[in-house]
């Protein structure tokens, strides 16, 4: 059978985007031989808090994390939707651009364990691909979802188009959005982040900030 390029997507709130998100993009694109990712910040995700940056400045900030990956894309187009971010609508989406190339759904642990609870996720199989990012203690998947996408490699993924799953090893998805933005807004930075999106979030006052600049100390609170 022909093997094919995939084009991997993976969509998120990154509000903001950190290291780990470009990590785990960069690695699934290696191992998929230099496939490309499309990033998607989603605009109403349908399963968490709604995101505290609006969509035009997570994107801002996605495109300036990618800058220096070529393999890597931000993608407005869940952000020119109405309506709620579903994956499945997503998926739908790009397997009608692109026929029947192989695509593949990057994910972590955490959210595959809980996929059986997502919308009509059973749809899944027959749209894409499913890569599994480790993350520290989540739970195994239930095993209808295990059935519904057997385990495979790489060159798998590639010599059909959907109904797979690859488990990577590494990255691990070990970083919370939710202490870096505790962390940016006591003390201004985030070893997390990018350099250019601490600059980008401080330029805009995103976060609750500090009004003081990047890299400045602070004493301890």
């Amino acid at each position: 059978m022909r093997v094919s390029a995939p084009l991997v997507l993976f969509g998120g709130t990154f509000d903001p985007v950190h290291r780990a998100h470009i990590s785990a993009a960069r690695a699934v694109s290696r191992v998929l031989g230099d496939a490309p990712v499309h990033l998607l910040p989603n605009a109403v995700p349908p399963h968490r808090p709604q995101p505290l940056a609006d969509g035009e400045q997570r994107l801002a900030m996605l495109r300036l994390a990618c800058h220096d990956h070529p393999c890597l894309t931000p993608d407005d187009w869940e952000l020119r939707q109405d309506g709620p971010s579903y994956s499945l609508n997503t998926l739908r989406h790009f397997r009608e651009q692109h026929g029947e190339r192989p695509l593949v759904f990057l994910i972590g642990a955490d959210s595959f364990a809980s996929l059986h609870h997502w919308h009509r996720w059973e749809e899944y199989a027959a749209l894409c691909h499913l890569a599994i990012v480790p993350r520290p203690d989540s739970p195994l998947a239930a095993d209808t979802v295990l059935a519904r996408f057997p385990e495979s490699d790489a060159r798998g993924l590639c010599q059909q188009a959907a109904g797979l799953r690859l488990m990577l090893k590494r990255p691990f998805l070990d970083v919370s959005a939710t202490a870096i933005r505790d962390a940016l807004a006591r003390k201004g930075t985030c070893p997390a982040l990018d350099p250019d999106v601490i600059a980008h979030i401080h330029r805009h006052h995103l976060y609750n900030v500090p009004d003081c600049q990047p890299g400045t100390k602070h004493e301890a609170p």
